[in-house]
């Protein structure tokens, strides 16, 4: 069964919009397999709306009028279609995959336009939801787009976030949630696809290596859906989870010019799959200290171990890969783990939570709060039977090095990891016993 988890602020905006006494032009975008069309399709199913999914089909207006689902309704050209739009007894018209439409004509978005200035003049509301990220900038992001300014509501799907992915591994412990978390990251689709009566390593073998399984070649059939040449991107991402994560390092060992690398992070970092990170404390981007990360877990678990080993899958040697993807998880887990330790303290009382830097110097989490002046430092320790003592004193090091607010901020400090041999009253020490009450708190 298909199941649609969390996502009540969405179906709450979509309600409202439906509530609305005037025209609604609604953008509803997000990455591939994020459960838009799941939204929607339950959005439709609490109100009388009109559901049409669009394909590549020349003959789409055929298509739309069969799903029109009304008996002598024939489309002969984009102006039937709207005009039935626009006296139809239905008062919100989803148009899911619109941007199909455009690639079969690009005329489109310059008709819907033209009707928009019918359509606006009474309560209709058009709901157009896409998934091809480039395609929807050209065609309603974008400055100067055909319906740029036109939209009056837009809503972005994105991941799901930690605390929800029980849900799909309900049997899953903390542990072994945190470690599916960083192989599947929060894709609904993706998550489906994992079996929860099985261990994370089954589920690595037999959904992930196997070359017939949905997942063995998603990324690279995303990057050719998303782009004409998804070579340059491949490369960058390579690169990033390889570890080089500044730019000139990207530069070089993905050989794309430095003049023609910006181009290319920009769109990766629009369609979400890669982020620009800042020191914490820092509130302007500088290109000396910025970093660049794979934000999406699934990518970062297929580059990583999947993409460069595709020669030994290809020989049928899946055991001996697993066996190396073993031997490396626990310290590929680590970074996701401070990814689920930044995600309890972004529901704080926290204006800002990212990682600290400065030369060779490095702390996992800094908590900030500007108004209050207030900032935590913590330390993320993907092991068990910590020692709290002596992690709190290198942090408090740390912190001193810390350029900001000296002699006024207020300091705490914390300390996470899967369990603890001795905890310190000096800071919060939280195991994943502490994370998961933590969690499931939040989630409620």
């Amino acid at each position: 069964m298909i199941m649609l988890i969390d996502r009540e602020d969405e179906m709450k905006a979509l309600l409202e919009i439906e509530k609305s006494t005037k025209a609604e032009l609604v953008l509803v975008y997000g990455r591939r397999r994020v459960g838009k069309s799941r939204l929607l399709v339950e959005f439709a199913k609490k109100r009388d709306c009109l559901y049409l999914l669009a394909d590549m089909s020349e003959n789409i207006l055929d298509i739309f009028a069969r799903q029109a689902g009304e008996e002598f309704v024939k489309f002969g050209s984009w102006d039937d279609f709207f005009e039935f739009v626009c006296k139809c007894r239905h008062k919100t018209i989803i148009i899911d995959e619109f941007q199909y439409i455009y690639n079969i004509n690009k005329a489109w978005p310059s008709i819907l336009q033209r009707y928009w200035e019918k359509i606006k003049e009474t309560d209709k509301k058009i709901i157009l939801c896409g998934s091809i990220i480039s395609t929807i900038y050209r065609i309603a992001k974008g400055h100067g787009s055909a319906l740029y300014g036109r939209k009056t509501r837009e809503i972005q799907l994105n991941p799901l976030r930690f605390k929800h992915i029980s849900g799909f591994l309900g049997k899953y412990n903390t542990e072994e949630l945190v470690r599916a978390y960083s192989a599947t990251g929060g894709v609904p689709r993706y998550l489906e696809e994992m079996n929860p009566n099985e261990s994370l390593e089954w589920n690595i073998k037999n959904k992930i290596l196997d070359k017939t399984s949905f997942l063995y070649n998603e990324p690279m059939n995303l990057l050719f859906e998303e782009f004409r040449d998804p070579a340059p991107y491949v490369s960058i991402l390579l690169a990033i989870a390889q570890g080089y994560t500044r730019f000139n390092d990207i530069a070089v060992v993905s050989k794309i010019h430095g003049n023609k690398l910006p181009k290319y992070l920009i769109v990766l970092e629009r369609v979400r799959i890669i982020g620009k990170e800042t020191p914490a404390t820092e509130r302007k981007i500088k290109a000396r200290t910025t970093r660049y990360r794979i934000m999406d877990n699934f990518y970062r678990f297929w580059f990583t171990f999947v993409f460069r080993n595709k020669s030994m899958i290809e020989q049928g040697k899946n055991d001996e890969l697993l066996g190396m993807i073993k031997t490396s998880l626990n310290a590929y887990v680590g970074l996701c783990f401070e990814d689920v330790c930044k995600e309890m303290l972004e529901e704080q009382d926290f204006t800002r939570v990212g990682r600290w830097w400065h030369k060779a110097e490095e702390i996992d989490i800094v908590a900030v709060n500007d108004i209050k002046s207030r900032i935590l430092f913590a330390e993320c320790k993907w092991k068990g039977n910590v020692d709290a003592s002596a992690l709190l004193s290198e942090l408090k090091r740390k912190a001193g090095l810390v350029d900001w607010n000296k002699g006024k901020r207020k300091e705490s400090y914390a300390i996470f990891a899967k369990s603890f041999k001795k905890k310190d009253d000096g800071a919060l020490c939280l195991g994943l016993k502490d994370i998961a009450k933590k969690i499931k708190q939040q989630a409620k």
